[in-house]
């Protein structure tokens, strides 16, 4: 797909509120070292691009579609790195669960998902922590098809959906992915009803995230904030910026796999939803998991102390987090085994 190399040009085909949000994704693109390209696709996805954008099937908000419990448990353990000490200082967790005692303060906190710096912010840093995880289960590193994975089943569900299209491609997707299924029913079977197998699944799960990341509406955003790319075709979803650490740290994984690619579906069969909406909402939230606590916020911050710094006990309902300066974040190159 082309897209019209002058900003102004490109700018002037997008909504202000939709530049932005673009805005808003890049920089936290790149304070974080994630890809930008990555995280407008997603957004695309999970929400079309609306911050206040809300699940009517569970507690998901905002541009990324957060369910209650990962916000609280991604602000509560990244918070302080980015910016919102107070608002991390005020969750507590306890067996595996995030709560805040004072209502006012918890309603201020999820309402921070409505906010477009804070929610891309909080995005960025858990997909580079699902890619570490990712990265150390398959043996690579994951294109962004595969991260988008991790993030609609958890670590452990893209990582078994991955092997599984390697290595036994024809197997049921519904009977390894019975709840996955049941709440995704467009994804785990075609219009006749069939169960998809294993390797259909992870060729509509990709094909779907290259159909957003190649709209003509991810691409003017991102032409919008002077980001002009090829079209996506399933790159790797490094960081985007080489001075970031977590790039060569994460590069050092062998490719130990060889994975064969899986058949693509065409986009013709698997962009069904209409325009204006998203594609399908379920950063988060959906897959094989029934607890509160998803179980990529149980496997990132279960088994680790707070990676919070102590701030001062000023009432949060009332405060705007003070951001920093954009720097990049080393926060999940793990280099002292903290989530070993």
């Amino acid at each position: 797909m082309s897209v019209d190399t002058s900003n102004g040009t490109a700018a002037a085909g997008v909504e202000p509120s939709r530049v932005r949000i673009a805005g808003a994704i890049k920089q936290a693109a790149s304070s974080t070292g994630t890809s930008f390209e990555y995280l407008l696709a997603t957004a695309k996805m999970e929400s079309n691009f609306n911050p206040a954008a809300g699940a009517s099937t569970s507690s998901a908000h905002g541009l990324f579609q957060f369910i209650d419990q990962t916000w609280l448990g991604t602000v509560k353990e990244a918070g302080a790195q980015l910016g919102y000490g107070k608002y991390a200082e005020a969750i507590t967790k306890s067996s595996g669960s995030y709560s805040v005692k004072d209502p006012a303060a918890r309603a201020a906190i999820l309402k921070l998902r409505d906010d477009p710096a804070a929610a891309s912010a909080m995005a960025a840093v858990l997909t580079q922590s699902n890619s570490f995880k990712l990265t150390g289960k398959i043996g690579r590193r994951p294109t962004d098809g595969e991260l988008y994975m991790a993030h609609f089943m958890g670590v452990g569900g893209a990582a078994k959906l991955i092997s599984n299209a390697e290595d036994n491609p024809q197997a049921s997707g519904a009977r390894l992915f019975p709840n996955a299924a049941a709440a995704n029913h467009s994804i785990f079977f075609d219009g006749t009803g069939r169960a998809r197998s294993v390797s259909e699944v992870y060729s509509v799960l990709t094909s779907r995230f290259v159909v957003a990341a190649n709209s003509t509406t991810t691409r003017n955003a991102m032409g919008s904030v002077g980001d002009i790319h090829p079209a996506v075709a399933l790159a790797s979803a490094a960081p985007a910026s080489p001075a970031v650490d977590n790039a060569a740290y994460l590069s050092s994984f062998p490719d130990v796999r060889s994975v064969t690619p899986v058949a693509m579906a065409s986009a013709s069969t698997v962009a069904n939803s209409s325009p204006g909406e998203p594609i399908f909402r379920s950063l988060f939230q959906a897959g094989e998991r029934s607890e509160p606590v998803s179980p990529a916020i149980r496997e990132l911050w279960g088994n680790s102390s707070s990676l919070t710094s102590v701030a001062s006990t000023a009432p949060i309902s009332t405060q705007t987090p003070e951001l920093r300066a954009p720097r990049p974040l080393d926060l999940f190159s793990d280099r002292n085994g903290t989530f070993s």
